[in-house]
This record gives structure tokens, C-alpha cells and sequence, in this order.
């Protein structure tokens, strides 16, 4: 396949690939569904690198599409007036509909009585409007008040285009050759009255069987790269699906037969049922491709264990390794789990030095210049 042709494959064309694995990691009384995925590359001539994202086209839920065309009183048929397609077809392909925009929200506020979403508005305060939509979609704030009738194209309007989702690559591309893997957390949740999906991942994990196909492409990372040096040694922090790019990583050291030693830090809420490609890396550390696998699995005990806390049980090795060269990667929630790594790290540097704070940041500070602390968060 010519360079041009490859050139042609992007957010804006992107290629139709078909999904060859979908298999569930996660054991049977797991609270999380969590879903392996290999997608074939064909002859796309796509390629990537460890540390790079997928970005996915998923169609929304065709359920909540049959709810929101009730709702407007029209039929799946009804072509809006300024458009070409049903509303069936815009809605199911063009349109967010799972999160509403703020101009959906103000409009509707606008027109109905609602006395909790006008406070909400009126004090312009993001955390209490975050509070309050927190578990709604689109849908639920049209039945805040289910006498308002909604003209389509007016509605149509007040949504955002539907945008990709994005996934880090959880293989290598020497090793798995023209195929892509991913490891995603099937997002589903429930209220009262409803039950909800996220886009993308209840559309790959519900719709993505007897080799169905999705439009991908791929999203360089070169902020998340392994160390030019194979020699060098890499500390990785992801639980949950964070272990993505780290299983990517694990495959590339091996390809490479890199001498750097490789440490991982990973978990999850129990070890029965969320210890995701255990049989892998359990081959890893017998391989000794893996030098050290540390776990923490925060509902096997009274007391919660998170990675973090593994960290500080390994602090004089951790950095030791980190003060002789190693690099450090983060791999997960943004919010929460890399907040609290990070404060980890501070900690474990600054009572290893025996300094004062200031001076672990600023220890950090020159990792990060090195580029031997690096993040893929969302």
C-alpha cells in the first residue's frame, strides 16, 4: 500500500476496520466489565507506536435513539427541516445525545419551570451544575418537565456533534502484527427509572461480534514514549485499564530483548475476579522480562490498598531505581488515582532525600524535564 493511500486514514477518513476478539476480562462477580478487543488493520497500511491511542467512531445507542425520536413525537422516518437524513439516522450517528450541552441545558431551563436547575444556572457555579446533571442524559433533562414539546430541528441544534473516544493501545505492533488491542471498562450504570450506557464502550462491547466493523485511526503519543535506551530501567503505574499501554510496553521490551529492567505496579478492587491478563503477566515474571509485579487489590482487606501504598511499602527501591535512571509512567484516572500517585511520589523523594518539600518538587520537576515522568491520564 502506497504512503499516500496510508496518509489518507484519519479522524476525518477514518479506516473500517473489522473487530476479530471481543473477550470479557473481568471474572463473573466483578462489579466492572472490563473487555479485551483486537481489531485487524487489514490492508490499511496503519501502523503505531506503544504509548499511542486509538480514536474510535462508536454509534450511539439505538435504544435511547427510539426513546428521544418518542419524545420529540416524530417517526424514526421524519426528515428535520434543514436536513437530508431521518432522524433515526442523524441521531444514531451524528449527534451526542448521552451528555447534554449547556446550551441544551439553558434552553431548556429557558422554557420550563424548574426551580433546583434555574438556582443551579443563576449562581454560575460549575460544581453545583456538575452535581446536579450528575447521571443525566440528554433524555432526562427533556422529561424535566414532559408537558414541553421540543420542535426536532430546534433540538438538533442545541446537541453537539458526535466525537470519537479515544483508547490507549494495550499491544505492540511487532508482536501482534497487523492487529490493534484494546482494554476497556464497559461503562453502564443504572437510576429508578432508567438504565444508561456510555458511548463507546457499551458500543464495542454490546455490538462488536461475528467480526462487525468500526472506524478508527490513530493519535501519536509522543509524550508517552518508552525510553530510547532499552538499557534503561521503566517503573509503571496503572490499575484498572490502566495497564494498557504497560502491557503494550511489556510486549515491545520483550521484542526488543531490552536488558532495562521492567517493574509494575497494578490493581484493582478484588484479586479473584479483577486481575486482568494474570496468566500474561505472570508468564512475564517467570520469562524475568517482568523484574517486579506489585499488587493492590482494595477489597480483599478491611483496610482499602491502592497502588499508591504499594508504592511507599517499596519506597528505598522505588528510588533507588528512579535516582539511578529509571523512568516513571502513570497510566489512568486523572482525578483521583494519578492525583494520588503523584502525592505518593513527593512523599516516598522527599523522605528518601530526608529534605523538605519544596526540594522533592523540585526533584520531580527535573524528571519531568528529563522526560523520565511521564502521564497518560483521562
Amino acid at each position: 500500500m502506497s504512503d499516500i493511500k496510508k496518509e489518507l486514514w484519519n479522524k476525518k477518513n477514518p479506516y473500517i476496520a473489522k473487530i476479530s476478539t471481543n473477550k470479557l476480562l473481568s471474572g463473573f462477580s466483578s462489579k466492572k466489565e472490563i473487555r479485551h478487543y483486537e481489531i485487524d488493520l487489514g490492508e490499511s497500511g496503519l501502523n503505531f507506536e506503544v504509548g499511542d491511542t486509538v480514536g474510535i467512531f462508536p454509534l450511539n445507542n439505538s435504544r435511547l435513539v427510539n426513546e428521544l425520536i418518542n419524545r420529540l413525537k416524530v417517526e424514526p422516518s421524519y426528515v428535520p427541516c434543514g436536513y437530508e437524513e431521518t432522524i433515526f439516522t442523524i441521531l444514531q450517528k451524528k449527534m451526542e445525545i448521552l451528555t447534554p450541552t449547556k446550551r441544551l441545558i439553558e434552553y431548556i431551563e429557558q422554557n420550563i419551570n424548574n426551580k433546583s436547575l434555574s438556582r443551579v444556572l443563576k449562581n454560575e457555579n460549575r460544581k453545583d451544575l456538575d452535581d446536579f446533571k450528575w447521571g443525566m442524559d440528554v433524555l432526562d433533562f427533556m422529561n424535566l418537565n414532559q408537558n414541553f414539546q421540543f420542535q426536532p430541528d430546534v433540538f438538533l441544534d442545541l446537541l453537539k456533534p458526535l466525537q470519537h473516544r479515544a483508547y490507549s493501545i494495550s499491544s505492540s505492533l511487532n508482536v501482534h502484527k497487523n492487529h490493534v488491542h484494546l482494554t476497556v471498562s464497559s461503562v453502564r450504570w443504572a437510576s429508578d427509572k432508567r438504565t444508561y450506557n456510555g458511548v463507546c464502550s457499551t458500543f464495542l462491547a454490546d455490538n462488536s461480534f461475528s467480526n462487525s466493523k468500526v472506524g478508527i485511526f490513530f493519535i501519536p503519543n509522543k509524550l508517552f514514549r518508552l525510553p530510547e535506551n532499552s538499557n534503561k530501567d521503566i517503573i509503571m503505574v496503572g490499575p484498572g485499564t490502566g495497564i494498557a499501554p504497560f502491557r503494550a510496553f511489556l510486549q515491545e521490551r520483550k521484542y526488543q530483548n531490552a536488558r532495562g529492567k521492567n517493574w509494575l505496579f497494578f490493581g484493582d478492587q478484588t484479586r479473584q475476579y479483577d486481575f486482568i491478563y494474570e496468566n500474561e503477566l505472570c508468564e512475564l515474571k517467570q520469562l524475568g522480562i517482568l523484574n517486579r509485579l506489585d499488587l493492590a487489590f482494595s477489597r480483599d482487606n478491611v483496610n482499602k490498598n491502592y497502588v499508591q501504598h504499594e508504592m511507599y511499602l517499596a519506597r528505598k527501591e522505588l528510588f533507588n531505581w528512579i535516582d539511578k535512571g529509571a523512568y516513571f509512567y502513570i497510566c489512568g484516572d486523572a482525578n483521583n488515582m494519578a492525583k494520588d500517585v503523584d502525592s505518593m511520589l513527593h512523599k516516598i523523594i522527599q523522605e528518601e532525600l530526608k529534605t523538605s518539600y519544596d526540594k522533592a518538587k523540585d526533584y520531580i520537576k527535573n524528571l519531568k524535564r528529563e522526560k523520565r515522568y511521564l502521564k497518560d491520564v483521562y
